[in-house]
């Protein structure tokens, strides 16, 4: 579409109301371009994702009052923006969810480290900081580093402190503060301070390492662990075992690296997990699972035992209405 324009630096796509949709590489000449207004184009509610791919040297970008309500993954991927409008959308303000993931490009060190990192789906329009803290292990930084247009960041260690699981929080990731008294009148000023509308963030889901976090069963509820996941270290070649501080509370199975814990007759126990590795070495977790008590049985008429569920008498019954 843009073919010969490789030396632009501004595009005006604003005030279409037929523009419905705008497909990835439409921009791939366009490799000079700083400024890109996509505003009030009212029939547009998807951005498809790598659609600014390689707009290296873009650093404006107005995407305000359209009908967009999320934001494709990948969408910031390599960009460098000093200023992004998303206001005046359905789905603004937008938030950017940093999640906590293990890191992928490291493997986990013997002695129980274990490397983490934070991922933004969309890409980071900005540079983003996200703090950390741990609950049960050490981290080797304080805050994942987000660098501007990536995905991914920095990697921070995990040492575990003790045998129970590693709880690691990131709190939400600052912005740039918002554009003050923007309008498109100012759209070929230079903005030397980033700044942006219609973004925020939030903290994200915790990541937990190293073990499994205390259950509370529901009557007749069951739930599953894949164990690798809570021995980092050992992979897939390990062996399990169990045991259990109460063995009438909860029913315990290990199917190869699967762990099963169902309700039996009810109350509180500890389970204690140990994994051996293939050359001998071992390590230990520890998690308490509390199951409902299982309804006490009765003596019927006809003298043998059975279990009832009690209930309040209907108004059939000569109860209250």
């Amino acid at each position: 579409m843009f073919r010969g324009l490789s030396e632009l630096r501004s595009l005006d796509l604003n005030l279409n109301p037929s523009l419905a949709a705008l497909p990835a590489g439409m921009f791939d000449d366009l490799s000079k371009l700083e400024q890109l207004s996509i505003s009030n184009n009212m029939s547009l509610a998807t951005l498809e994702p790598g659609l600014f791919d390689g707009l290296s040297e873009l650093n404006h970008l107005f995407l305000d009052e359209n009908s967009l309500a999320t934001l494709e993954p990948g969408l910031f991927n390599g960009l460098g923006l000093r200023v992004l409008d998303l206001g005046g959308n359905p789905g603004a303000p937008f938030a950017l969810a940093p999640e906590l993931i293990r890191h992928p490009g490291a493997g986990s060190a013997l002695g129980g480290t274990v490397q983490i990192t934070a991922e933004v789906v969309q890409g980071t329009p900005f540079r983003m900081r996200i703090p950390l803290s741990a609950i049960g292990g050490v981290l080797s930084a304080e805050e994942v580093l987000i660098a501007q247009g990536a995905v991914r960041g920095t990697a921070v260690s995990v040492v575990p402190q003790g045998n129970g699981p590693v709880t690691v929080l990131a709190s939400a990731p600052g912005l740039p503060p918002p554009c003050e008294n923007w309008t498109h009148l100012s759209f070929w000023a230079v903005v030397f301070d980033p700044c942006q509308l219609g973004l925020t963030t939030s903290s994200g889901a915790p990541l937990i390492l190293y073990g499994l976090p205390d259950q509370t069963l529901a009557s007749g509820g069951a739930v599953r662990f894949h164990l690798p996941t809570a021995f980092p270290n050992f992979g897939e070649g390990a062996s399990y075992a169990v045991e259990s501080s109460n063995p009438a509370a909860v029913k315990v199975t290990i199917r190869g690296g699967l762990l099963i814990v169902s309700a039996a007759s009810g109350g509180k126990t500890t389970l204690t997990l140990t994994a051996t590795s293939p050359d001998g070495r071992r390590e230990t977790r520890r998690f308490s699972v509390t199951a409902p008590t299982a309804p006490a049985p009765i003596r019927s008429r006809w003298g043998g035992w059975r279990s009832v569920l009690l209930q309040p008498p209907s108004s059939e019954d000569g109860g209250e209405s």
